[in-house]
């Protein structure tokens, strides 16, 4: 940032720019009290799932306007991450790194069982086939992991709106003021997830810990304690980077059988623009530069995120790193959670109940019923 964007947005547009630095767990403290005081930043940078917050408000300023006047093709090459920031009908974020959820693989276990490492599952029900077919038992424990997905309630919840996307369900009515997440599409992909852990053949032993935040090299997959994992491109940049040797492939984003193929991911952090500022004309003229396909690689590339743009995909530094390019190029099946005010006590409160029906404390639907009772009271009190 000081040694690279703002030295060349001065160069090119001949005013100056400063950074401030925040620890994450910080931001919103310090973000609020600089709007009340009057003091806040002219821009700053945060995730979607602060958005709705943000505006419901009025901390944050719409880009409508100003995204008007972008080409069309350079509007449609980050549309994936401006969605992500869209809020009843308005944007609000200007994407400069994506994510998305995706399942990586050993090819060698493939073949070791059978399963042919150039055609990997398309599909949720394939992918538990070879789940199956890729865990190793020692009588009734579980010795390697066929899959593995995160345990944390978040992660949890990433995984299921994942499967519930795929198997054509929805989280909440079109105007957010409804669930629709406990439905028939629902419970049926909270059932398949459930089957992960529990009956005659558990495939994940996952559940009570998670790897998750441990050194890369202590990866599941690097340990050959599991064949896959569901995880992110960061971390799987990071597993290849620790294991040059491993022969780690990708799928593409799964669907279940009959429904189209989608994932939790779009924007992970973006630029927003603080309604108060006396320069939002330059906020936005900064946004612009900043998020540029040339500039905007460049600060992936450097930081080892996923390029906000769809046309990243043809840059050698994509093309070099399999899981960034996967991500890329799967970005259109790509969502982000809704962006409604309240959204992180919702996905911690589906978090929390999703765990109950991992452990086999009550059934899919019953779970899902008790998350759609306590999050229409949230959905109510911040409608």
């Amino acid at each position: 940032m000081n040694d690279v964007v703002i030295p060349e947005f001065k160069e090119s547009s001949g005013r100056g720019a400063v950074a401030t630095f925040i620890d994450w767990a910080d931001m919103s403290t310090r973000l609020n009290a600089g709007f009340s005081s009057g003091t806040g930043p002219d821009i700053f940078g945060h995730g979607p799932a602060a958005v709705a917050d943000l505006v419901s408000f009025d901390r944050v300023e719409p880009l409508d306007s100003y995204l008007e006047g972008m080409d069309d093709s350079d509007r449609a090459d980050l549309q994936v991450g401006l969605d992500s920031g869209l809020v009843d009908g308005a944007h609000y974020i200007f994407p400069i790194a994506s994510t998305g959820r995706q399942v990586g693989y050993n090819a060698a276990h493939f073949e070791e069982v059978g399963l042919d490492p150039e055609n990997p599952p398309t599909t949720f029900e394939g992918l538990l086939e070879a789940a199956k077919a890729l865990a190793a038992r020692d009588g009734d424990r579980l010795t390697r992991a066929g899959i593995v997905f995160g345990t944390p309630p978040a992660s949890m919840q990433q995984a299921f709106t994942t499967m519930l996307w795929a198997n054509g369900g929805q989280m909440f009515t079109e105007d957010n003021t409804a669930v629709q997440f406990n439905s028939p599409e629902g419970v049926e992909a909270l059932e398949w997830y459930v089957s992960l852990y529990q009956g005659d053949e558990p495939v994940d032993n996952g559940l009570g810990g998670t790897w998750e935040g441990l050194p890369p090299a202590q990866s599941p997959l690097i340990t050959e304690d599991t064949s896959m994992i569901f995880a992110d491109p960061a971390t799987f940049t990071q597993i290849i980077a620790a294991a040059p040797e491993l022969d780690l492939r990708f799928m593409d984003v799964l669907s279940f059988e009959g429904n189209e193929p989608a994932a939790f991911g779009g924007a992970a952090t973006g630029l927003m623009i603080n309604p108060d500022s006396a320069k939002k004309d330059a906020a936005w003229e900064f946004l612009a530069f900043f998020g540029s396909a040339d500039l905007g690689n460049r600060y992936a590339e450097e930081v080892g995120h996923v390029p906000a743009r769809a046309s990243a995909v043809d840059s050698e530094y994509v093309q070099s790193n399999p899981a960034i390019a996967e991500a890329v190029e799967n970005s259109e099946n790509f969502r982000s959670n809704p962006n409604v005010p309240g959204w992180t006590r919702i996905r911690d409160t589906l978090g929390s109940y999703l765990e109950q029906a991992l452990n086999g404390q009550g059934t899919a639907q019953e779970a899902l019923d008790g998350a759609a009772e306590e999050i229409e009271q949230i959905l109510a009190a911040n409608g």
